[in-house]
């Protein structure tokens, strides 16, 4: 098991791995994604930010391929941390968090939470950052970690 940076050939495997868990997003998860939203989850636009100095892309992978995604954007905003539903509870979404803080070593990051892995990122020592949203059928919490409020392990 490892984390690593990502590469453009990883694009397919990690469009998977969000693709597969994306109905957590949504308010009522027999809906259909948003077009919108379903156009960041192709493959095309996995490649544009797995090639884009603008996002940090980190894999874990184990025996069985990548079975966790973390992309910063900005250098300061959380836009994905994914990972499988087979191996949640792992403690594979916290080593990504940590490499993360290492390799960027920020002072704030903010987040547009899915309701449903709030508590996720509440252990990592988000706090919220406002009022719960809701975009086409997408429910999300804005949050926000500074360094300051959270000691480093």
């Amino acid at each position: 098991m490892s984390i690593r940076y990502a590469q453009v050939e990883d694009a397919l495997e990690i469009k998977q791995l969000v693709t597969g868990l994306s109905h957590f997003y949504l308010e009522n998860p027999t809906q259909a994604l948003p077009a919108w939203f379903a156009e960041t989850l192709e493959k095309a636009a996995f490649e544009q930010r797995l090639s884009s100095a603008q996002f940090v892309n980190l894999v874990y992978v184990n025996h069985t391929g990548i079975v966790g995604y973390l992309s910063i954007k900005g250098g300061d905003h959380l836009y994905h941390l994914f990972v499988a539903a087979s191996e949640q509870g792992k403690g594979i979404a916290s080593a990504l968090w940590r490499e993360a803080r290492t390799l960027i070593g920020f002072e704030r990051c903010t987040l547009r939470s899915s309701l449903y892995a709030i508590p996720v990122y509440e252990r990592f020592g988000f706090k919220m950052a406002g009022a719960a949203a809701n975009k086409d059928g997408i429910g999300f919490q804005p949050m926000e970690w500074r360094r300051e409020l959270v000691a480093m392990p």
